[in-house]
C-alpha cells in the first residue's frame, strides 16, 4: 500500500475487512445454494432463483436511503445498523427449512445495505488521485472473500449442513461490526448544514449526469450477469468436480482477477476509466458467447476463467468512477443510486436464471451475451468518465461528447 498515508491504510484495511466478512458470509451458501434451495418442501426452479437473488431487491432498495442517511448522520452509525440487519437476516435462515422463510430471511439479509457507505467512507478518507487503487483493495477483498467461500463453503456444509454456513455469516457479521465500531475511524461530514430532507428530486437531480447514468446502467447489467453466473456455473461444475476439489478452480481465478484489478486500477486512476470499462465488458461478451456455445468443462472453465477476471476489474473500477463524478455534499446518495442499481441487477439477475435455466442453461448466457454488448456499446458511445485532478466530484465539464 505505498503511497497511502497511515490513516489511508486504516481505513482501507478495515473497511476491506468489513466488506469482506459480510461477504463471505454471503458467498459461502453460493456453491450449495441452489440445491439446497430445490431440496426444501414446496420448492421450484423459479422460488430457488428468487431466494438466491430476493436479497439484492432489499439491498437495491435500501442502498439511496443508507448513502442519503450515511451523510446526514455518519458512515459508521449507519453500517452497524446495516450489519445488524444482516446479522438477523442470517439468523432467520439458518433456522428455517421452509422455502418462503428462506426467502424471508434473504430479503433482511438484504437489509444490510452498506455498500454505499462503506465506498462513500473510504472515498472520504483517500485522495482522488489514487481513489482507484483504494477501491481496488475492497474489491480484492470482495473477490477474495467469494473465492473463499466458494472453496470452503461446500467443504463445511459437507460436514456440518448448508445451516450452518448461515450461522457462520451470523459470527462474521459480529465480527464485522466490532471492526466498524472500534477500528475505523470516521471522517466529520463538512455538509450537515445542507442536508435538510431525503427529497427524491434532489438526489436524482445530482446523480442525472450522463456518465453517472451511464455508469448506474453498467452496474445493473453487471451485477445481473454476476448473479446468474453464480447460479449456473457452480451447478456446472457440480456434475464434473468433488466439492474438495473445487479449490483447483477458484484459487487460481483469485490470483488472476487481482492481478488485473490492481493493473487496470492504476489505468483507471490516470484518466482511463472509460476504456478499463469498455475493455471488461467485451471481455464479459466473450466470457458469456463462450459459456453460451458450450456446456462441456472446456467451454465452462474458458467462459468463466474471462468472467472473473473481467468482473473483478468492475467491481473495483465502477464504484470509484461513480465517486469521483459525485457531488462531495451527497457523494452517499450518489453512490448509493449506484449501488440501488446493480442490487437491483443482482435481484433480476436471480429472476431470471431461475426462470430461463428451465429452459436450458446456456440459454442464460446467450442472454447475458446480448445485454453485455448492448451495455458495451452504451459505455463507448459516452464521455470520459473522469474528473479534474483538484476535483472530487465537481467537475463542470460537458458529461457526453
Amino acid at each position: 500500500m505505498a503511497g497511502f498515508t497511515s490513516l489511508e491504510k486504516k481505513s482501507i484495511a478495515g473497511l476491506s475487512g468489513v466488506i469482506g466478512l459480510r461477504m463471505l458470509g454471503l458467498s459461502m451458501i453460493i456453491p450449495v445454494f441452489s440445491v439446497y434451495a430445490l431440496q426444501l418442501p414446496e420448492s421450484s426452479s423459479i422460488l430457488a432463483g428468487l431466494a438466491f437473488g430476493i436479497y439484492g431487491f432489499t439491498q437495491a432498495i435500501l442502498q439511496i436511503p443508507f448513502g442519503y442517511f450515511s451523510d446526514r448522520i455518519g458512515r459508521k452509525k449507519v453500517v452497524a445498523f446495516g450489519l445488524v440487519l444482516f446479522g438477523l437476516g442470517s439468523a432467520i435462515c439458518a433456522m428455517t427449512d421452509n422455502i418462503y422463510i428462506l426467502i424471508l430471511g434473504r430479503m433482511l439479509q438484504g437489509g444490510g445495505a452498506i455498500a454505499s457507505a462503506c465506498f462513500a467512507w473510504v472515498a472520504d478518507l483517500t485522495e482522488p488521485s489514487h481513489r482507484s487503487t483504494a477501491m481496488a483493495f475492497l474489491g480484492i477483498s470482495v473477490g477474495g472473500s467469494i473465492v473463499m467461500g466458494m472453496i470452503f463453503g461446500p467443504i463445511i456444509s459437507g460436514g456440518t449442513g448448508v445451516r450452518f454456513l448461515f450461522w457462520l455469516a451470523v459470527l462474521f457479521c459480529v465480527g464485522a461490526l466490532i471492526v466498524t465500531l472500534f477500528l475505523v475511524p470516521e471522517k466529520k461530514q463538512k455538509h450537515e448544514s445542507e442536508f435538510t430532507t431525503l427529497d427524491p428530486r434532489v438526489i436524482i437531480a445530482h446523480a442525472a449526469k450522463p456518465d453517472l447514468l451511464r455508469l448506474n446502467l453498467t452496474g445493473f447489467m453487471v451485477n445481473m450477469a454476476m448473479i446468474a453466473t453464480f447460479f449456473v456455473v457452480p451447478l456446472r461444475l457440480a456434475e464434473r468436480f468433488q466439492t474438495s476439489e473445487l479449490w483447483k478452480i477458484y484459487l487460481p481465478l483469485s490470483v488472476m482477477g487481482a492481478m488485473a484489478m490492481m493493473l487496470t486500477a492504476k489505468k483507471a486512476d490516470a484518466g482511463g476509466a472509460r476504456g478499463v470499462i469498455a475493455g471488461s465488458l467485451i471481455s464479459l461478451c466473450a466470457a458469456y458467447l463462450i459459456l453460451g456455445l458450450g456446456t462441456t468443462l472446456p467451454y465452462t472453465l474458458a467462459g468463466f476463467s474471462i468472467f472473473f477476471t473481467a468482473f473483478s476489474v468492475l467491481e473495483a473500477v465502477l464504484p470509484s468512477a461513480v465517486s469521483k463524478l459525485a457531488d462531495p455534499t451527497h457523494k452517499g446518495a450518489i453512490i448509493g443510486v449506484y449501488n440501488f442499481s446493480q442490487f437491483m441487477g443482482t435481484f433480476v439477475g436471480g429472476v431470471c436464471a431461475g426462470l430461463l435455466v428451465i429452459r436450458h442453461e446456456s440459454a442464460v448466457f446467450l442472454f447475458l451475451f446480448a445485454m453485455m454488448i448492448v451495455t458495451a456499446i452504451v459505455i463507448r458511445s459516452g464521455g470520459t468518465l473522469s474528473v479534474p485532478k483538484d476535483g472530487d466530484g465537481r467537475n463542470e465539464r460537458a458529461d457526453a461528447k
